[in-house]
């Protein structure tokens, strides 16, 4: 039997989730800022300050592997406590996955999902994994605050994400002559 790891959503493509990730920086206030408070956009901002989502932290018991999950309809982002902690920290990782769960509430809030079952054929951009890391990259690291001589390392401390969150980055910037 093959194991569903991902949904099929809606296409899109990265400069359009960019473009949501950009937005979304920019509502906040956080257009000037390199360093977005991630945790505490979720937690303070968008469930305690304005109510439009709660947010929860999950006990590895009640979550097993899963590092967070975001409701479907839109009613809940949890992460599991190890990756809480670690994001209020700084942890890199951890980071970019609390954004990860950011991006499947702004982008896979109320629509029709459908299980994608790995190596079933679907492009990534029908993918609400990969979707979803795109917003992340897009929204912890803003293209307009890197430059043709940045290295993963100045990214990851500028942004506070993990090294390998930076080269992946700056491999896409770089595959599609935007730096």
């Amino acid at each position: 039997m093959t194991e569903a790891t991902d949904f099929v959503v809606p296409p899109r493509r990265w400069a359009e989730i960019g473009g949501i990730a950009n937005n979304l920086r920019q509502n906040l206030g956080l257009s000037d800022q390199p360093r977005a408070p991630v945790i505490e956009i979720i937690e303070q901002v968008l469930d305690q300050r304005l109510n439009l989502v709660r947010f929860d932290v999950g006990s590895r018991g009640e979550m097993g592997s899963a590092e967070g999950y975001t409701c479907p309809n839109g009613v809940f982002i949890m992460l599991r406590e190890d990756v809480y902690e670690g994001a209020c920290m700084g942890g890199g990782r951890d980071r970019f996955t609390s954004a990860h769960e950011l991006g499947h509430w702004a982008m896979h809030t109320n629509i029709p999902l459908a299980r994608a079952v790995q190596g079933d054929g679907t492009p990534s951009f029908r993918l609400a994994e990969p979707q979803a890391n795109q917003f992340a990259a897009e929204f912890l690291m803003p293209e307009c605050f890197i430059n043709n001589f940045d290295d993963e390392d100045s990214l990851a401390d500028r942004f506070g994400v993990s090294k390998e969150a930076a080269r992946n980055r700056l491999r896409y910037l770089r595959k599609n002559g935007r730096l």
